[in-house]
């Protein structure tokens, strides 16, 4: 297991396309299988995350589409063994507004690598000029997930009961914010 000194938290370059892909198909493959789910796509299925639009990665924020990913790739073998991205609205009218995701590996879980990954992408919405809420959402049964989320300031704001059925298993899907145009501290 890798110690978190070996990890090193960098912004998406497509030089590092490859590596992403990579981790992103390890990562779909883990959920529901001898672990809980955390995405919404059964075990097997050729349904997935779609990735990273490497169009959408160089828009400016203030252009519906756009996306920031943030890479966790380990110092010796430049493997991408986490990840967090942010992705605008679609729509102009929400521009203020950005979707977060989460990823990391079943053998990085656990020693704070989550948190390194949601301090960059909060920084980054903060630092922004066009960015005032962070939006996420995460499996109810996700209570580590959730409470790192509260930990970090999310708010849980609204659960949807029911959202997704994987392999028969009903799975309700909560809603939490952030602010990220108050002046608190980062944590």
């Amino acid at each position: 297991m890798a110690t978190m000194q070996s990890i090193e938290i960098e912004p998406f370059t497509h030089d590092a396309g490859t590596a992403l892909e990579a981790h992103l198909q390890r990562h779909r493959l883990e959920s529901g299988n001898s672990d809980i789910h955390f995405m919404p796509f059964a075990p097997g299925s050729s349904h997935g995350p779609r990735g990273i639009n490497l169009e959408s990665a160089l828009l400016p924020l203030d252009t519906p589409g756009w996306q920031r990913w943030f890479c966790a790739r380990e110092i010796g073998s430049g493997n991408i063994v986490g990840h967090v991205n942010l992705k605008s609205d679609s729509l102009e009218t929400g521009l203020h507004r950005c979707e977060l995701g989460i990823g990391i590996e079943r053998a990085f879980r656990g020693q704070g690598l989550g948190k390194r990954l949601m301090n960059h992408a909060i920084a980054f919405a903060r630092n922004s000029e066009h960015l005032t809420w962070i939006e996420l959402k995460v499996f109810a049964h996700n209570s580590a997930a959730r409470a790192l989320y509260r930990q970090l300031g999310f708010e849980e704001v609204g659960m949807v009961p029911d959202r997704f059925r994987i392999l028969g298993e009903s799975i309700d899907d909560a809603i939490m914010i952030l602010n990220v145009a108050t002046p608190e501290a980062h944590r």
